[in-house]
């Protein structure tokens, strides 16, 4: 019985992809199991090498380093940082600090503001002939300050990475670590 289902080495070595002598090796390393010389159980010897096939690819997977994987993180990383440049270049991406800086001169520019409201508008208040015009002066003067407020700019103080290389000659360091700026009109 064991006679009629086995085949010879070269039917097996043509199935498996393999030369003759890849599967005398691995059956000799105890991967594919021999019926008789030169001869093989088909179903057997398929289920073998199909378990030799993944445990190779476990222990690939798990041990070593793998030099393509790397290689692609690399050129991905890479191809993230140029993208970020570009939207930054292009006033799309800002950092993170420069945003904080940015807040923190808009608050405090809307926070002068605000209190110095009733100061500014006290005497045109007073000189109201009624309380529309009050209304109307009040209002300006918050128009005014929330104008102010919109025409803050955010500037990139932190680049990301600097395409353009410039001379670290000192003399212009005015300016660079302040992100926002308000519009002169």
């Amino acid at each position: 019985m064991a006679a009629n289902n086995t085949v010879p080495l070269a039917t097996v070595a043509k199935l498996l992809d393999l030369t003759e002598r890849r599967v005398n090796q691995l059956a000799k390393d105890g991967v594919l199991p021999k019926a008789a010389r030169g001869r093989y159980e088909l179903v057997p010897v398929v289920r073998a090498y199909i378990h030799y096939l993944r445990q190779k690819a476990v222990n690939s997977d798990v041990g070593g380093d793998d030099y393509a994987a790397h290689r692609a993180r690399l050129t991905k990383a890479k191809a993230d940082m140029a993208e970020m440049e570009r939207e930054q270049m292009s006033n799309d991406l800002i950092p993170v600090e420069d945003v904080k800086d940015a807040w923190e001169v808009m608050v405090s520019n809307m926070r002068s503001r605000i209190l110095s409201v009733p100061t500014k508008a006290a005497t045109t208040v007073f000189a109201a002939n009624d309380i529309t015009e009050a209304k109307k002066i009040l209002k300006e003067s918050v128009n005014e300050a929330l104008a102010e407020l919109a025409a803050v700019e955010i500037k990139t103080a932190n680049p990301i990475r600097s395409s353009i290389v410039e001379p670290d000659n000192g003399a212009n360091d005015e300016g660079s670590s302040t992100a926002a700026r308000t519009k002169n009109k």
